[in-house]
């Protein structure tokens, strides 16, 4: 396990195995209009909303917002709402009834939201930028950038190669048994290949991060891993899945078939993988039963590992992945998982070389057909649509390409992306928000009955010491220092699948470059055009790329109301990360250690445990949450909700009333908590559905909402919800 990298989620454009705790650019200016053009567009929209009998409740103390900006995001957030339904019955349709009326899922999606559709926007401007730009630049990384992404377009030339790439690189390696002659005596040798030089990751993956009881230093760090579907429940619960697991062993034989197994034999070969699998899913520990970082972490020597799980030669294989680095017996190693590496250990030994050889080949496969032919690409589509619910998908190469480029030289893409639309301004207002809430979680700190002092001022202290980084980091605008992240990683215009086994290679080089220096304060998870933020426990950070820092969440011109309740809890949720049931574990200096009195502790545990049940009574198609794994999460959403309010109405303070917006018949106050709920509007398939409860750390967003605010007291006042309510239960649950 990773340190937990905590992520906004939503659906945006993550593709890190660094487990970080998340919530989920370019800002559209709109220039003022003149008055009488103003008064004309909000007269033509209050007539609209009359004929539509829409009710206007307009506050004779307060003036009305008659911009241009404000007639439009009326209108946005009028066209979301469901006025057919009482706020106080269910805020999510109140608030996203009319957006999920207009907005049906696209075609191969699988869901739809706020985070997919920005990501679509980002998408596009990289497209012209990397289509429309000629790169004089002296940036060789981005000229790089261009040449992945062309190769990658290069359609006609892919087709052409079919699965000749795939098929010589397995050849390289020593064979593969569904093929044809493989080499029966190499087992280490592939297993170093595979999650070595390609960074596959059979049985366990291995990585290089901060270490979490010494922060200023990166330790070699083991965990489990190992399975193809994205959760163990797929693998075990088989009367349940039996639709998948059949559509995902027609997956592997149609693989297998396209590089050349016979298929009288193929299907059966494959049947032992898979059986390997659910092996393999029957020893690993669902990651509910992984939240407590302390009871967890193990560190040890490399000598002790290989005592541990003797099956393999650890030394061998990672002197091999880091290489030139050298490593001997004594060489630390933080390991998550001590019972699933001994029994994975014994599970090699137990079983046939010929099934271990067709397992680690096929993880080889899964991570390269990508970047092969559409035959590859239209197998993948027939799984997904059983995993996930979607139809053939339409999406453009394009778009599949600028992911690709995105995952391969995200920075220096994402220099082209802040060169082309990042308003600097919006930093310099971002890290003033964020003093706002800091400062606004710090008072609500100082009011909670069940903290002891000593607890509660080194929590202050801690929130006082998180670092917080916004837009981009510096370095991507600097050419010698970009070229220097990506000096050594060759790209070539006209071949995609040598780019990609470049990458690969080079990523390890890069991960073994790391071992020996100390975390970097300034090293980003995330790439600027990204969709979603981040806390990193190690560093007590919080990370906001450009790609969050617009409409819907933050808009310079749009209501404050409106920023506070975006942004501002986007902010506020990481902020409250380093307080959640993982957070709270590590101290201000991002170590994980003890710093709690006893007695502060028990009392956290027990108010988490009010959330963790709250949170588990909640169905999606008839299947329970699971309140445990989502608790982190959840503490972080209601956190962050209530340090937003508390930073909002400290502005209102400051800054006295906003002007309302026209035809919304909204207060202010009403107003942010609209806006909190607009962000998280989204339609997704059953199949989705399901995938997201079993695997994601994040509730469904129709309980991101719901949850939320039936334990804001605040929200509770301003739409005056009656105890006994679906919206006011009686029973709040607070953490922060």
């Amino acid at each position: 396990m990773n340190v937990a990298l905590q992520e906004l989620g939503g659906g945006g454009n993550v593709g890190f195995r660094k487990r970080t705790r998340d919530f989920l650019g370019s800002h559209t200016q709109l220039e003022l209009v003149l008055a009488a053009v103003s008064l004309l567009l909000a007269a033509l929209l209050l007539g609209c909303l009359v004929a539509l009998g829409v009710q206007y409740h307009r506050d004779p103390s307060h003036s009305t917002c008659l911009t241009e900006a404000c007639i439009r995001v009326a209108g946005k957030i009028l066209e979301s709402l469901d006025r057919g339904v009482s706020p106080c019955e269910d805020f999510y349709q109140f608030s996203c009834g009319g957006w999920i009326q207009r907005n049906p899922l696209p075609d191969g999606r699988s869901r739809w939201n706020t985070f997919n559709s920005l990501w679509d926007q980002n998408q596009a401007i990289l497209k012209h930028l990397l289509e429309n730009t000629t790169f004089n630049s002296s940036s060789e990384a981005e000229r790089k950038t261009q040449r992945f992404y062309l190769s990658c377009l290069q359609v006609e030339h892919i087709e052409e190669l079919g699965a000749q790439p795939l098929r010589d690189l397995i050849d390289k390696i020593g064979g593969w048994n569904i093929t044809g002659p493989w080499d029966q005596d190499n087992f280490m040798e592939v297993l170093k290949a595979v999650a070595g030089t390609y960074r596959a990751t059979p049985f366990f993956t291995v990585y290089v991060s901060a270490d979490s009881k010494s922060s200023n230093s990166n330790v070699i760090q083991v965990d489990q891993s190992g399975l193809f579907l994205p959760s163990r429940d797929y693998y075990l619960n088989r009367t349940a899945n039996e639709k998948v697991l059949t559509a995902y062993l027609d997956y592997m034989e149609e693989l297998g078939i396209l590089l050349g197994g016979r298929p009288t034999s193929t299907r059966e070969q494959m049947r032992q993988v898979l059986e390997l699998e659910i092996q393999l899913a029957n020893i690993t520990v669902p990651q509910d039963q992984r939240r407590d970082e302390e009871k967890i972490y193990h560190k040890m020597s490399i000598a002790e590992l290989q005592a541990l799980a003797p099956s393999m030669d650890w030394l061998e294989f990672l002197s091999f992945l880091l290489s030139p680095l050298e490593l001997g017996d004594s060489e630390p190693v933080v390991v998550y998982g001590t019972d699933y590496l001994q029994q994975v250990s014994e599970l090699i030994n137990h079983t046939e070389p010929s099934v271990l050889n067709n397992y680690l080949i096929w993880n080889l496969v899964q991570k390269t057909t990508s970047s092969l032919d559409h035959r590859f690409e239209s197998a993948q589509e027939k799984l997904l649509e059983t995993l996930y619910g979607t139809k053939k998908s339409c999406m453009p190469r394009w778009q599949t390409c600028i992911s690709n480029t995105d995952d391969a030289l995200g920075f220096a893409l994402g220099s082209l992306f802040v060169k082309a639309t990042f308003d600097r301004q919006s930093k310099e207002i971002a890290e003033g928000m964020i003093s706002e809430i800091r400062t606004a979680f710090e008072e609500a700190l100082g009011q909670l009955v069940w903290m002891d002092e000593k607890t509660r001022q080194a929590a202050k202290e801690k929130a006082d010491a998180i670092y917080d980084m916004i837009g981009f980091p510096d370095f991507i605008l600097e050419p010698k220092e970009l070229d220097d992240v990506y000096d050594g990683y060759e790209v070539s215009e006209d071949s995609f699948f040598q780019n990609m086994l470049n990458l690969y290679n080079f990523s390890a080089k890069v991960m073994a470059d790391q071992l020996r220096k100390p975390p970097s304060r300034d090293q980003w998870s995330m790439t600027p055009q990204t969709v979603n933020a981040y806390y990193l426990p190690t560093k007590n950070e919080i990370v906001f790329p450009a790609g969050i820092l617009q409409a819907p969440f933050y808009t310079r011109n749009h209501p404050k109301a409106l920023n506070f309740g975006g942004i501002g809890v986007v902010m506020g949720h990481e902020l409250t990360h380093a307080f959640d049931d993982q957070g709270r574990e590590y101290d201000k200096e991002g170590n994980l250690r003890p710093w709690w009195q006893n007695e502060s502790l028990a009392a956290f545990r027990n108010h988490a445990a009010c959330m963790e049940e709250q949170y588990s009574q909640y169905q999606v198609n008839g299947e329970r949450l699971n309140g445990r794994q989502t608790l982190g999460e959840n503490i972080a959403d209601n956190g962050g909700l209530k340090a937003a309010y508390n930073a909002y109405k400290a502005w209102l303070r400051k800054h006295g009333e906003e002007q309302q917006l026209p035809a919304v018949g909204l207060t202010n106050h009403q107003l942010f908590f609209v806006g909190f709920a607009q962000v998280w509007c989204s339609v997704r398939t059953p199949e989705s559905s399901h995938e997201g409860l079993v695997t994601d750390p994040h509730s469904p967003a129709r309980f991101r909402v719901l949850g939320t605010l039936s334990n804001s007291r605040d929200f509770l006042r301003h739409f005056g919800c009656p105890v006994g309510s679906p919206m006011n239960p009686g029973q709040l649950c607070e953490v922060w």
